[in-house]
């Protein structure tokens, strides 16, 4: 194991370590960072290699936009413009096998880029900081690489996703801390976009934007993938403005997912699950994923539908099929959605062995349930344009019970 400081790192805060931490990479294998604060700029991983920090190890991201390179100018990227984004990441990995990141923690100091920044409102009449002139995109990068470890590390101040992998597999991301503004645009927690044998584990997010979200977007992949195969258990999740957990973007597919163990505290979203967010392309295929043991306490509990409300082109013609809730709790101010645009299929969505308070909706501002698709209050589970939806033995309690209309109290098996 190489330590940085031999290579001329000097990890006081004020100096630029980026050469010096590039070149132990570059010597290969495991580079470790004693205790110290390492400005840097953009860092290229090697294969076999990666970052060992010890604790009171911290990289810290630079403010200067000249620190952040693209090794490959040829290379795919995500650049959405109309979030401000760009080239600019703090690690990057392209294209590599066995890499990790271990210990210690990562700052992208995004509360020094959106110093000074006014307040303004973001979709759904939550406030957000508007944003700065120039920020970097997210802040871990992983691209078409394997055998990829993130464990035991803390990730603030992202100014984008903090951790995003796209195209990988066989990736263990575990005991991983991830805090940011929830005033800030676009921190996600983690991203997993059309990756395959993935596990997430032990972790704990609290941001503004989605703390985990799982995409099916295979633009800029060299081998198009499925997003499968994947595991999250024994997680603390929350959302201030976005989704505990949000499943959906892209034209590709989704499948083959489990989520167990999971506490959602205070966040505005829970489960969010959409085929379609946009028109920017056909909207992904989703089956097959199970849901246990999850409470949360959210504005809304579940979301799931076919198209969101940004559709006004072609609606959403693929399949959503084979989701199961099990042995949910918690609470809810808004309806659960389960509808189908009658187009496309909605089918052999379960829920069984379920606990739930809901709230008053009336105390919800008008942007506030728009943000959920809801115009009006009426039933509970709001079910449409579906096939094969069971519910058994669901049971709710309800804070106002007039606010409801048609609301059951259980509800154990009522047929389709």
């Amino acid at each position: 194991m190489r330590n940085v400081k031999e290579f001329g790192a000097v990890g006081d805060g004020k100096t630029k370590d980026t050469a010096a931490i590039q070149r132990a990479l570059d010597a290969r294998g495991a580079v470790y960072f004693p205790p110290g604060t390492y400005l840097t700029g953009t860092l290229f991983l090697r294969s076999h290699g990666g970052l060992q920090l010890e604790t009171g190890a911290v990289l810290l991201g630079s403010l200067d936009p000249e620190d952040y390179k693209v090794e490959d100018p040829g290379s795919p990227n995500r650049v959405a413009k109309t979030e401000q984004t760009n080239d600019d990441h703090l690690i990057v990995a392209l294209g590599l096998e066995n890499v990790f990141i271990r210990g210690g923690r990562i700052d992208g100091r995004s509360a020094d880029l959106y110093a000074g920044q006014p307040e303004t409102l973001a979709f759904g009449g939550r406030k957000t900081l508007a944003y700065p002139p120039w920020k970097p995109a997210q802040m871990l990068f992983f691209q078409e690489s394997k055998n990829i470890r993130i464990e035991d590390v803390e990730l603030t101040n992202s100014p984008f996703w903090h951790c995003f992998l796209h195209g990988c597999e066989w990736v263990t991301i575990r005991g991983v801390h991830i805090n940011s503004s929830p005033l800030e645009h676009n921190n996600d927690g983690i991203d997993i976009d059309c990756c395959s044998h993935v596990t997430v584990s032990d972790c704990i997010i609290d941001v503004g934007d989605d703390a985990l979200t799982f995409r099916g977007n295979p633009k800029q992949l060299t081998v198009k993938r499925a997003c499968e195969y994947v595991t999250v258990s024994n997680c603390v999740l929350r959302s201030e403005y976005a989704h505990a957990i949000r499943i959906g973007v892209g034209g590709g597919e989704i499948r083959h997912g489990v989520f167990s163990n999971i506490v959602m505290n205070n966040t505005r979203g829970a489960i969010w699950i959409c085929s379609k967010y946009s028109n920017r392309s056909r909207g992904v295929d989703i089956s097959d994923l199970a849901f246990d043991q999850i409470h949360a306490e959210a504005t809304n509990f579940l979301f799931l539908r076919h198209d969101y409300k940004f559709i006004e082109g072609v609606p959403f013609a693929g399949v959503l099929k084979d989701i199961r809730f099990s042995r949910l709790s918690g609470r809810t101010q808004l309806p659960f959605l389960i509808e189908g645009n009658g187009l496309a299929k909605l089918a052999d969505i379960s829920l069984s062995d379920c606990r739930f308070i809901a709230g008053d909706p009336r105390t919800l501002s008008e942007p506030e349930r728009k943000f959920f698709m809801i115009e009006e209050i009426g039933p509970l589970f709001s079910i449409k344009n579906a096939i094969g939806v069971a519910l058994d033995k669901v049971r709710v309690s309800y804070d106002a019970p007039d606010a409801w209309r048609d609301a059951p109290a259980e509800i154990t098996c009522p047929g389709d």
